[in-house]
């Protein structure tokens, strides 16, 4: 693991202007805070605490709560040193039915489809409390998708209620073989007997995924239908050449909302007192619509979707449905993407980032927070993990073949 200096005093404070001014200039989702929302008092409250903390750890956990307020999923702060002294979480949770349930889990006394109901004998959500002030989020769906995938913010030894009464203890340093539905961190394609091919495309984070989800589609020209299967796909670069292989219609992007500062604005309404704490003036730009290309794939397609699927991923969903392409299958997606500006502090092993766009769909409805309806809803449920079929992709795959 590389090693990182720990940030003295001086070195907080400059982390702490840094991002003020970052913020200040950058985030471009003021109008999503709640009503009363003090920048300028939460600020204050986080530089006090992130200079009087007494280690490493505590200033990094003052400065993600700082970002979490802010209430956005592309706005937060990063300690990779942190990160990196935890250990994977040997379970996966998601809220399944209004409850708290088992997806995959490494602990052998967890199953798919159990439900958690208590932490240490504390209702599951109360104990919950501490970890989600520190993950900001633009919903309550996005911050409860996100709220067991930080093992740093959570102790090495915690036991576990189950809604069966069971008490299960848990060490973040035990490992074993995974249960449950795991979904492949590679393009992957299927080809199914009933004549659907479902390719996997995992992230676009790397060219390499849009570049063989390309070639996959190339190379099942003759199936009767492709079903993309973008679940827990958390985006990346959005997939522009990808879209043009599939579209064959017009299609249109968001319209992007981004800051604008104008100084002579800003000094003449320093006189009065009356600068805004955080950006309200924005240049729009777009929906831009783009023209299909005359070598489209021509042939039914589909996606699937949950509520992972975001960012990036997100902005190739929309325009597939904008361009009334094909069916989206499955979940609400994530409902957030900003094209965040990046802070750096390598030595230390330290990064913050601030979103700076804020989207909305091509008719002006609103996309943060709110995120892509699936044009057929279908849900995980609890009984499809307690029996290890992947219900939810052959529902998809049926609704399909019967388009």
């Amino acid at each position: 693991m590389p090693q990182f200096r720990d940030p003295d005093i001086t070195d907080r404070a400059y982390i702490g202007a840094t991002a003020y001014h970052a913020i200040k200039r950058y985030f471009a989702h003021a109008q999503g805070l709640p009503v009363g929302y003090d920048f300028e008092a939460r600020y204050r409250e986080y530089l006090g605490a992130a200079l009087e903390a007494p280690n490493r750890t505590a200033f990094s956990l003052a400065s993600m709560r700082f970002f979490a307020s802010l209430q956005n999923g592309h706005t937060s702060f990063w300690d990779e040193e942190l990160a990196q002294r935890s250990r994977s979480l040997p379970f996966r949770i998601r809220r399944i039915e209004n409850r708290w349930t088992i997806v995959r889990s490494r602990v052998p006394q967890l199953h798919p489809g159990d439900a958690v109901v208590e932490v240490d004998r504390k209702p599951v959500n109360d104990w919950l409390k501490v970890v989600r002030e520190h993950i900001g989020q633009s919903s309550l769906a996005a911050l409860d998708w996100m709220t067991w995938l930080r093992p740093f913010l959570l102790p090495h030894c915690f036991t576990i209620g189950m809604d069966d009464g069971r008490r299960v203890p848990i060490d973040l340093t035990e490992t074993g073989p995974e249960g449950g539905p795991l979904l492949s961190s590679h393009v992957e394609t299927i080809q199914r007997m009933d004549g659907v091919t479902v390719i996997r495309i995992p992230v676009f984070d790397d060219p390499k995924y849009q570049e063989a989800a390309i070639a996959a589609i190339r190379g099942v020209e003759t199936s009767r239908a492709i079903l993309l299967d973008l679940r827990d796909n958390s985006g990346g670069s959005s997939p522009g050449d990808l879209l043009s292989t599939i579209m064959t219609k017009a299609y249109r992007g968001t319209l992007v909302f981004t800051p604008m500062t104008i100084a002579k604005s800003d000094a003449s309404n320093s006189f009065s007192g009356s600068v805004p704490a955080l950006p309200t003036t924005m240049m729009q730009s777009g929906s831009d619509t783009t023209l299909p290309l005359l070598d489209a794939w021509k042939g039914k397609i589909a996606l699937l979707i949950n509520g992972g699927s975001a960012s990036a991923c997100e902005d190739f969903v929309l325009r597939f449905k904008d361009g009334d392409r094909g069916l989206v299958l499955g979940e609400p997606s994530f409902g957030s993407t900003g094209q965040p500006y990046f802070a750096r502090f390598r030595e230390f092993g330290m990064s913050f980032r601030v979103s700076s766009k804020r989207e909305y769909f091509p008719d002006g409805r609103q996309f943060e927070g709110v995120g892509i309806e699936p044009d057929v809803t279908i849900p995980v449920t609890r009984d499809e993990l307690r029996n290890g079929v992947d219900t939810q992709l052959e529902r998809a795959v049926h609704a399909v073949r019967a388009h």
